[in-house]
């Protein structure tokens, strides 16, 4: 198993380079096809008092724009394939809504693997992708990079964040091909007393065993939080091992609507600290 058709969500033309190298530095390289998709809306609703006309020309330069912003990305992002000599192709999408990730859940869930990256909105003059709605519907592994990232070679320290939810096992499941290719991997289990999947004599063992047979060694270490978060802890677990990824599982509240993110899930998104691997 490998990943062999990728989907690169671009929001902006800041996205592509970025994008493009995490797809690069993925087990097969160059053997892949990478499928770009960037969303505008079909259709800009404008409120106007119950006697007034929507104003054509506003409405006309909003189209523009969408417009401009569609050609600038698929500019960028076809200039860069052909520079790279690798199999492609470019989608643009019009919906209602407009949002590039929301957009492509279709083409999501025909591909192997998802890579998006975190603009910075005061830098990137990007519009706000809607994340959620692709890590929770779109059935794929995302890769998240962060704003500032630039992934430049493969990933040899992986960092898997373990409680032995069905989330987690997922996420370790489509994270194998980056698994196997790296030089280290580590299970990092917080609070294994806390946590109802997980056997406390032995926290982490039995993943760890599993990864084995794969031809994968593995390292265990359980972390207790203190009055740190969980998803702090992580994020000192990611610097202390000097890892270069980390694979995790996406949680939602199972009382709430399900695109509301889980706590230890929306801290680690609120700011990438190394290329992540979520799955739901």
């Amino acid at each position: 198993m490998t990943y062999k058709t990728v989907l690169a969500v671009l929001s902006c033309p800041a996205d592509v380079d970025p994008v493009l190298k995490a797809a690069l530095n993925l087990p097969a390289g160059r053997d892949i096809h990478l499928v770009g998709c960037h969303g505008e809306p079909s259709q800009f609703v404008m409120m106007a008092a119950p006697i007034d006309m929507p104003d054509a020309a506003t409405l006309n330069a909003l189209y523009e724009e969408a417009d401009r912003r569609m050609s600038a990305v698929a500019d960028a992002f076809t200039k860069a394939c052909e520079r790279e000599g690798i199999s492609f192709e470019w989608r643009s999408l019009r919906t209602p809504g407009g949002d590039s990730a929301a957009s492509a859940l279709s083409s999501a869930r025909t591909a192997d693997i998802v890579i998006a990256r975190q603009a910075d909105p005061a830098r990137d003059n990007a519009p706000a992708t809607d994340f959620e709605t692709m890590l929770f519907e779109g059935g794929r592994p995302v890769l998240m990079i962060g704003s500032e990232t630039e992934v430049t070679t493969p990933a040899k320290r992986v960092l898997i964040a373990w409680d032995g939810s069905r989330e987690a096992a997922r996420a370790v499941q489509d994270a194998l091909p980056l698994l196997k290719a790296a030089e280290e991997v580590q299970v990092v289990v917080v609070d294994p007393d806390k946590l109802a999947d997980i056997d406390s004599a032995l926290p982490g063992a039995q993943i760890a065993t599993s990864l084995d047979r794969h031809g994968i060694r593995v390292n265990v270490e359980t972390v207790g939080s203190g009055i740190r978060s969980t998803a702090q802890v992580i994020e000192a677990h990611v610097k202390a091992t000097n890892a270069d990824l980390l694979v995790m599982g996406a949680y939602g509240h199972p009382r709430l609507r399900e695109w509301l993110f889980g706590g230890v899930t929306r801290s680690i998104m609120g700011k990438v600290p190394v290329p992540t691997l979520l799955s739901r």
